[in-house]
């Protein structure tokens, strides 16, 4: 879901306002709060991906090109490309398209299979982004006029064209809200021998608005991934995979989208056969949104909409304005699944879909140690804009607002948190700084971890299939802790970042020889899994990964070595039982409980 950075304040987002504080923040200001930091959040999650990919590869494109006909179809010219550490011949088809585009009268509908093309498709270059406003508000006019809505194509990656190789079919994150195939290099995975395979979806509001009738529907973004799967089955063996034997594996709110993939009553069982859930679940409480009636009546009336009473009225108007109005006015809006669709993807809560599942689908989830660190970094920049410091707030008051991003009405989180992860002298300090490992708990708990944990367990419980659980403790040269933004302003370290497990699964970063060898050990992990269904490295041979066999485990670590566990529960306060968690606070002039 989230990567989250900095804002160039004021320059992508509009914030609300806080209610005046008085500093005793109240239930009300703490909601306040909380409110302007989530729409922060949500800003900062359309920036992400839309940055420079180091693309360490750069000097071994070839610009030797190779065809491939697709029956009902049409013919793909693709490149040829090597991969990273062997320097393995792979082809590179890019941009396929796989739908309509779904502009004009298909916005917001079901997705439709695209038509078959006349001559050759030149896929030697990525196809349309996704319109997300950091990209689409620096088109020129002539820009503008284009279908910016022709976005739903599908990359392929492959070594040889002729055989029969497990298909890797990729979801990407991006706070529902970004992502493009384009952010994903395939020069890590192709070293082994797979098919892999980075969909497009559709993204924000032209993806996520709905009033739930068959006009829009919602979930459409869901569809498009089905579709996309329904198109490998029909068409991957051109390019040398097995539709039999597909993984889907998604990061983030491409967790949560591979979640929905599972429970939905709407999967046909062949689209995929194993399953790689990296850093989120669709059981969190950020990945459906709650309100989307109420959200797509506010986008119809800041829009300006002549008639916003009655669903269809919405849906007309949104239908005809154009793609750069519709952003600009959502840019503060947050999007995700919602229940109830017009066409029955999620017919229920998420928790009691899974609890009727009733598919063999092996599961692979986890989440890195400091996953929540994202979080600390939107809530402090969200404090430092409004209020210029965090002296003007105690302990406890940060540590609440902090966990009333969870979404718990009862006060049971609150206590139960503050009474396990905080000292009760450092409660009502001004102590900031003491406090940042739990700070790191916390948000490690509230949206990644016990969401995480809660879907291994759901699925455990279930005992259909095996459940491999584990935990990505691996600090290396690289972070996304900052992205683009720099992360130098921060009064703490990013920790084992979220999303930085996937640093070392696409080649986004120049890697120095240990973070190499760390890739190569992830590169086997996920292989291993999608081929045979458990997890295991080759320098380890002698380790065998178990799956869960309670609740509680058991699990594995990955890290320089892999090691096993047998209770996920420790991993709820890992930052604050670390005898070293002192290296995640800033030691320099700038440093202070502020």
């Amino acid at each position: 879901l989230f990567a989250s950075r900095r804002l160039t304040l004021h320059s992508l987002c509009t914030y609300l306002p806080l209610l005046a504080l008085n500093f005793q923040l109240s239930v009300g200001n703490r909601r306040a709060l909380r409110l302007d930091m989530m729409n922060r959040f949500i800003c900062i999650v359309s920036t992400i991906f839309v940055l420079a990919i180091i693309l360490v590869t750069t000097n071994t494109i070839s610009t030797q090109s190779y065809q491939v006909n697709i029956p009902g179809q049409g013919a793909v010219i693709g490149s040829v490309d090597q991969t990273l550490w062997t320097k393995q011949k792979f082809y590179s088809f890019r941009g396929i398209p796989y739908a309509e585009s779904p502009s004009g009268p298909l916005r917001f509908k079901a997705p439709r299979s695209r038509s078959p093309w006349q001559g050759a498709y030149d896929a030697r270059h990525f196809g349309k982004r996704c319109p997300v406003i950091t990209t689409v508000a620096k088109l020129s006019d002539e820009q503008l006029k284009e279908d910016l809505e022709d976005c739903l194509n599908l990359s392929v990656y492959t070594k040889r064209l002729k055989a029969k190789q497990p298909v890797m079919f990729y979801i990407y994150g991006g706070g529902f809200y970004n992502g493009s195939a384009a952010d994903h290099p395939p020069h890590h995975l192709l070293e082994k021998d797979i098919v892999l395979v980075v969909a497009q979806y559709r993204i924000g509001a032209l993806g996520w608005l709905t009033t739930l009738t068959e006009e829009m529907p919602g979930n459409v973004p869901v569809m498009d991934l089905m579709l996309a799967l329904n198109w490998v089955q029909e068409y991957i063996k051109v390019f040398g995979g097995d539709p039999s034997r597909v993984t889907i594996f998604g990061q983030s709110a491409g967790a949560a989208m591979s979640g929905a993939l599972l429970v939905s009553p709407k999967t046909p069982e062949r689209y995929f056969n194993r399953s790689i859930v990296q850093s989120g679940a669709i059981v969190a409480p950020w990945a459906v949104n709650r309100k989307p009636l109420q959200q797509v009546k506010l986008v119809c009336e800041a829009l300006k909409c002549a008639d916003c009473g009655d669903k269809l009225s919405q849906y007309e108007c949104l239908r005809e304005v154009t793609v750069l109005e519709l952003l600009r006015v959502t840019t503060d809006k947050s999007f995700s699944l919602v229940i109830g669709d017009a066409f029955g993807v999620l017919p229920d809560e998420p928790s009691v879909l899974l609890e009727s599942l009733e598919r063999t689908v092996p599961i692979m989830t986890g989440f890195t140690k400091h996953d929540g660190s994202f979080v600390l970094a939107t809530l402090y920049d969200t404090i430092i804009a409004h209020y210029g410091s965090l002296s003007k707030f105690t302990v406890r008051q940060l540590a609440n607002v902090l966990i009333d991003l969870g979404k718990d009405s009862t006060g049971l989180s609150n206590n139960l948190l503050l009474h396990t992860l905080f000292k009760p002298e450092l409660l009502d300090s001004y102590n900031h700084s003491a406090a940042w490992p739990a700070y790191f708990d916390i948000a490690n708990i509230i949206f990644m971890k016990s969401p995480v944990i809660s879907y291994a367990s759901g699925l455990q419980r279930k005992m259909l299939h095996p459940v491999f659980l584990y935990s990505f403790d691996y600090a290396g040269e690289h972070t996304r802790f900052g992205y683009e933004f720099g992360n130098s302003h921060y009064p703490f370290q990013g920790g084992v970042h979220h999303s930085n497990d996937n640093i070392y699964l696409f080649a986004t970063h120049k890697l120095n020889s240990n973070d190499t060898l760390m890739a190569k050990k992830m590169v086997d992990l996920w292989y291993s899994f999608a081929v045979e269904g458990v997890p295991s490295v080759r320098e380890q041979a002698g380790l065998t990964v178990k799956a869960m066999e309670t609740e509680s485990g058991p699990y594995f670590h990955i890290n320089d070595q892999l090691s096993l566990g047998s209770d996920i529960l420790t991993e709820l306060t890992a930052t604050v039982d670390d005898p070293e968690n002192y290296k995640l606070i800033k030691v320099s002039p700038q440093t202070s409980p502020n």
